[in-house]
């Protein structure tokens, strides 16, 4: 119990430390267009410490909760450009939430699954998670109207491992963040986060959650016919 209350105090302090010190006036579209000529000469001089330290950012501020993730891959996509910027959002997102599901399931994922089992409506929603709780993570990764946290949370309350957690995020994250990357390539040429997301960003976004929605439902109907089979 007691290192259960250690961790969430450090967890506690570290999001308390990141508002005190003005962490928000950093993670804003604004910041980063005043700092991009400054951040991009520090990337040519010192690339790979830029690489890694940006990296240990994202994971931070993913494990904190902390706002501006898509700030985050905006400034990773202009800084390290398409390939290096995609390769640096998935695996640090990927990274920061596993470190999340890990730290979920260890501090009130038995407490939590025992609460929602005793609503019917939520022990139903759990059910179906425990049907199929790869493909669900595959879909909520790729469509952006779930948020980031409540993901981590869910699945952290599943039977899912971790090897598939992360290979599910992984992939789930992969193609919005191709999008967010690419888009920070823009940055110079914008003046504001909704001249970055037209028309056409939004549909690629609708795109990318329809294809995840026809995958996961393929592989559902091939799942359940390989059971009934089985079952004969």
């Amino acid at each position: 119990m007691f290192k259960k209350l250690f961790i969430v105090a450090i967890l506690i302090s570290l999001i308390t430390l990141f508002f005190i010190y003005g962490g928000p006036d950093y993670l804003n579209f604004d910041s980063l267009k005043q700092h991009k000529d400054q951040l991009l000469s520090y990337a040519n001089a010192h690339f790979w410490l830029m690489f890694f330290l940006t990296g240990g950012i994202y994971i931070l501020s993913t494990v904190l909760n902390l706002p501006g993730a898509a700030i985050m891959s905006l400034a990773i996509g202009f800084i390290f450009g398409r390939w290096y910027g995609v390769l640096l959002a998935t695996v640090a997102s990927t990274i920061g939430a596993v470190l999340v599901f890990l730290l979920a399931r260890y501090l009130i994922a038995d407490w939590a699954r025992a609460q929602l089992e005793k609503i019917k409506s939520t022990k139903d929603i759990m059910d179906k998670l425990h049907d199929d709780v790869f493909g669900y993570l595959i879909f909520m990764r790729a469509v952006p109207l779930f948020p980031f946290w409540f993901v981590n949370m869910i699945f952290a309350f599943s039977s899912i491992s971790t090897k598939k957690y992360a290979i599910g995020t992984y992939f789930g994250m992969l193609p919005v963040s191709f999008v967010l990357v690419n888009l920070g390539q823009s940055l110079s040429t914008v003046d504001s986060m909704e001249e970055l997301f037209t028309g056409e960003v939004i549909i690629s976004f609708v795109l990318i959650g329809v294809l995840a929605l026809i995958t996961t439902t393929l592989v559902r109907i091939r799942k359940h016919r390989e059971i009934a089979e089985q079952n004969k």
